[in-house]
């Protein structure tokens, strides 16, 4: 959350930043702010809202030396006065920081007694605070004296009044990049805002100095150290929209190419290590849309491997007591590899001693760089906060990697299956719009399933509430006459999935309760409903056939188009839904 560029280049680095912060919007775009700095002059320009907003302020400049940042406010409310950067002292620094700092309360009473006076209500300020507090002669010292005094996670960069075309940064727990050509020096929360090239990567604790001359390092202490550049990888740029009004809606297009990817990827992928691994258990861990696929993981790995699996969100897991051990293999699955819940949570099954396997969309993340074994789920950019692609991705490679721990032979079975979905995929694209004109008003939906059902179920209800702001829920069918039927009014709409032929009657008795309490039906199937059955839903979805692992993946698809047509109809940007961000980088 929350996305830093900066850059200093002769002749001007405004646009160097300005480009960096749209690819990197996905980051927050609750507003966005830069400096411009040219010899010992600070000009600083903030937007409530989306980074176009910020470049119309911005005007042509040559100033050297420029940072920027895009916001998901944590601490805050939503305005120009808390937009990054923040000014510290009598406007002798500037910074732009993304993470949080958990003392910053203690911090705030501790340097308001020293005399400051603290001006937004962000939790960055105390950073800029403290680094005008003491004016070391070297301005790494000053950094280094600052950290020293922070608690939780920070990137942050950070230009001097009084220094000439110099960007300072650091970090912990947060990722920040760093990059050199001669023509220019950039910084950045993510590589994907430097030109082509090499590039380095901070570590925790590393302090960074750029400028037109060289590019330096030093550790928390604040001594120089080296560093090496890591290569060069083929980056996902973004692309643009083409044809299509929203990202949303040309990632969910996408899908069937991104599986077949995925299953040409994984056949080029070296499965031997897994032949050695030993374990009796495995967790599955994830946030959000990445534990919904954990959770069909699971299942899979229960059906397949007949091995105690089960699905963790990362959040709980990072702080309750589950048992790990040597034979426990953790699956640990993230579409950016920067979710901050994900990686404390991989940080603490490897000191338990669990065997770790990683699956991002992202090979440059802390998340891959982390883990023992890293699986790529081949989706391609994914600029959309809802994530659609990568969520059927992650389905489909944890399908492949269960049959691969099962035995090669029925690892590359699983890789044709995959491959032939790509195909079914293209023939299932539906016209969603009259059904999303039925419910768009509605001020509540439900959606049950029963097993693997239940979970496509969960992440259809996340999709829709995520992006028209809808209140969604998910039940597994079973559970109405528990409490859910108190909730059920005349015409509120249940969504029905009914892919699973051995709990399809049972699911349909459920479907019945729910409509003789008034509720309207729509059913998604790979069964043709009864004539008997028939009369009593609005609609009736049949799936194109398909083995029973991958139906989830066909099940999905036209919840999504559901959600994005619905997301339209309320007026609603499906790409950037309100308070949310794509890369969850902060607790």
């Amino acid at each position: 959350m929350c996305g830093i560029v900066g850059a200093v280049r002769a002749g001007g680095s405004r646009n160097d930043v300005i480009r960096g912060l749209k690819l990197i919007q996905y980051r927050g775009y609750d507003s966005a702010g830069l400096c411009l700095k040219e010899k010992r002059d600070l000009q600083i320009f903030k937007a409530k809202g989306v980074i176009e907003k910020l470049d119309e302020k911005v005007p042509a400049s040559l100033a050297t030396v420029a940072i920027g940042h895009t916001r998901w406010a944590t601490h805050g409310q939503v305005c120009e006065k808390n937009a990054h950067p923040i000014e510290g002292g009598n406007r002798e620094w500037a910074v732009v920081h993304n993470g949080i700092i958990e003392n910053y309360r203690t911090m705030t009473d501790e340097l308001s007694g020293e005399g400051v006076v603290f001006k937004t209500d962000t939790d960055t300020e105390v950073i800029a605070a403290l680094l005008a507090l003491n004016n070391f002669s070297d301005p790494v010292r000053n950094i280094a004296w600052a950290i020293k005094k922070l608690q939780g996670s920070y990137a942050f960069c950070a230009v001097k009044k009084e220094e000439d075309n110099v960007i300072y940064a650091a970090r912990f727990k947060s990722p920040l990049y760093a990059f050199y050509s001669g023509d220019v020096a950039m910084i950045a929360s993510d590589p994907v805002c430097f030109p082509k090239g090499d590039y380095f990567k901070l570590e925790d604790g590393e302090i960074c100095k750029l400028s037109q001359e060289k590019i330096e390092f030093f550790d928390a202490s604040g001594e120089p150290i080296e560093k090496e550049a890591s290569p060069y990888k083929k980056i996902n740029y973004i692309a643009g929209k083409g044809e299509f009004e929203h990202f949303m809606l040309k990632e969910i297009y996408e899908t069937p190419d991104a599986i077949r990817r995925l299953a040409i990827n994984f056949m080029n992928l070296d499965f031997a290590k897994l032949n050695k691994l030993k374990f009796d258990k495995v967790k599955l861990i994830g946030c959000g849309t990445a534990y919904h696929s954990c959770l069909i993981g699971a299942s899979f790995m229960r059906s397949f491997l007949r091995v105690e699996a089960e699905a963790l969100q990362a959040s709980e897991f990072r702080y309750g007591s589950f048992p790990i051990s040597r034979r426990t293999l953790a699956i640990f699955v993230s579409q950016s590899g920067e979710t901050a819940d994900t990686i404390a949570a991989l940080e603490k099954a490897k000191k338990k001693g669990a065997k770790t396997i990683c699956l991002t969309n992202v090979l440059h993340s802390s998340l891959a760089e982390e883990g023992e074994m890293v699986l790529p789920i081949s989706a391609g950019p994914e600029i959309a906060v809802a994530s659609t692609k990568a969520y059927s991705c992650q389905v489909a490679a944890l399908y492949m990697l269960t049959m691969a721990l099962k035995g090669e032979k029925h690892f590359y079975k699983s890789i044709k299956q995959v491959q032939d979905l790509s195909r079914t995929l293209k023939s299932l694209f539906i016209n969603m719009s009259e059904f999303a004109a039925d419910i768009c008003q509605k001020e509540k939906v439900f959606f049950i399933g029963k097993g693997d059902d239940y979970v496509t179920a969960l992440e259809g209800a996340l999709k829709l509430k995520e992006i028209s702001y809808i209140n969604c829920n998910a039940y597994p069918a079973g559970e109405l006459k528990h409490g859910v039927l108190a909730l059920i009014e005349n015409k509120t709409p249940v969504i029905v999935i009914a892919t699973d032929e051995k709990v399809y009657d049972k699911t349909m008795n459920s479907a019945l309760e729910a409509k003789s309490r008034g509720a309207k039906l729509y059913l998604i199937s790979n069964k043709p409903p009864k004539a008997c059955e028939l009369e009593s839903f609005e609609m009736c979805l049949s799936l194109p056939s398909s083995p029973q692992p991958l139906r989830n993946i066909l099940a999905i698809l036209p919840l999504q188009l559901l959600s994005y047509n619905v997301s339209v109809l309320r007026g609603i940007d499906p790409d950037k839904p309100r308070n949310l961000a794509k890369s969850v980088t902060v607790e």
